[in-house]
């Protein structure tokens, strides 16, 4: 009978399939004494993986809610530096209004009215302003403009005035048409109706996102600059006496129009902060949950350095029995 040897094929293959586990082991060891964590999670909790499951959906809840949060507090601030901007604009078109009482000279009161018409034109290009793929202002049709363009806007108002106007009712025509279910929702506004649905932020927090070019202070800013604005158009029968009468008389809209922009800012600014709350209460419990997760899978080091180090000792064994087996000659196994 032929005995067996260390050179059979079964032995071979029992030194392979072992030099394998230990290598796999070898690899799991080195994670886990560097990681400080279970490679194998199921092994490691002996197979109740429900509080791990739990654990990491929450986690996961956590994460989605502090970016819809963030994201959200970004669209918010969005809002604000451009109402801010628009504040600032009316404001000093306020200023030049107010001077112009002291000043009859046509030139001062031509520029004035350039004033009032490059206002409207910069508030008209800041309620357009997209965040990312979205137009902020336009609801929830906010993949385009809010608003037509400045000119197109002025065109349609000047040719919905009557023939001949009336000085003193410019700014009232101005104003009415800028009203809801006028001139200015049909010809234009562009974007949609207000997102309907708060954005749930989690723990009860809920943010509107109601704001569009549609709101009465944007309205009432929209036609408070406008009412300068189509002086520009030199109406028929109005000469620089009645253009410093209706810019005198736009004064006080203006006036008005800064205070409602001051109240839509307050507005967006409670928004902004029970947005930047929830983020903060999301990151919170993102935090926590991440803490919980990391000590349910954490390893003993001790254990893991000590199993690392006898499986690198088996390892060095094999490699040394097997260098010596490869170099046994058929003189010295009969010896």
């Amino acid at each position: 009978m032929i005995p067996t040897t260390f050179g059979d094929m079964t032995q071979s293959l029992s030194f392979g399939r072992h030099n394998a586990r230990l290598k796999s082991t070898l690899t799991t060891l080195s994670q886990e004494v560097t990681t400080g964590q279970a490679r194998n999670k199921v092994r490691h909790l002996g197979g109740n993986v429900t509080a791990l499951a739990a654990m990491e959906k929450s986690l996961e809840l956590a994460t989605d809610r502090k970016g819809l949060a963030q994201t959200t507090a970004a669209l918010l601030a969005g809002k604000q530096s451009i109402v801010l901007d628009i504040s600032h604009r009316t404001e000093q078109v306020a200023l030049e209004a107010m001077r112009l009482e002291l000043d009859t000279d046509p030139a001062a009161i031509k520029r004035t009215m350039d004033s009032f018409a490059d206002a409207f034109s910069g508030v008209v290009r800041s309620l357009n302003t997209r965040f990312g793929e979205r137009t902020l202002f336009a609801g929830t049709r906010g993949d385009g403009p809010a608003l037509a363009q400045p000119e197109a806007i002025l065109d349609a108002l000047v040719s919905d005035l009557p023939v001949p106007l009336d000085p003193s009712a410019l700014s009232g025509l101005v104003e009415a048409w800028f009203a809801p279910a006028s001139g200015f929702d049909s010809l234009a506004y562009l974007g949609g109706a207000p997102v309907p649905a708060p954005i749930d932020l989690g723990h009860g927090a809920e943010i509107n996102l109601t704001t569009t070019a549609q709101d009465r202070a944007v309205r009432k800013t929209l036609a408070a600059l406008a009412t300068g604005a189509v002086l520009t158009r030199e109406l028929p029968g109005l000469g620089p006496a009645e253009h410093r009468a209706i810019i005198h008389q736009s004064s006080l809209p203006l006036k008005s129009a800064s205070q409602g922009l001051l109240d839509l800012s307050a507005r967006l600014g409670v928004a902004e902060e029970r947005a930047a709350t929830a983020s903060s209460r999301a990151e919170a419990e993102r935090t926590s949950l991440s803490i919980a997760l990391t000590e349910l899978l954490a390893v003993d080091p001790y254990e893991s350095a000590s199993k690392l180090e006898q499986v690198m000792s088996q390892l060095d064994m094999i490699y040394a029995i097997t260098a010596r087996l490869s170099r046994l000659r058929l003189a010295d196994y009969l010896r």
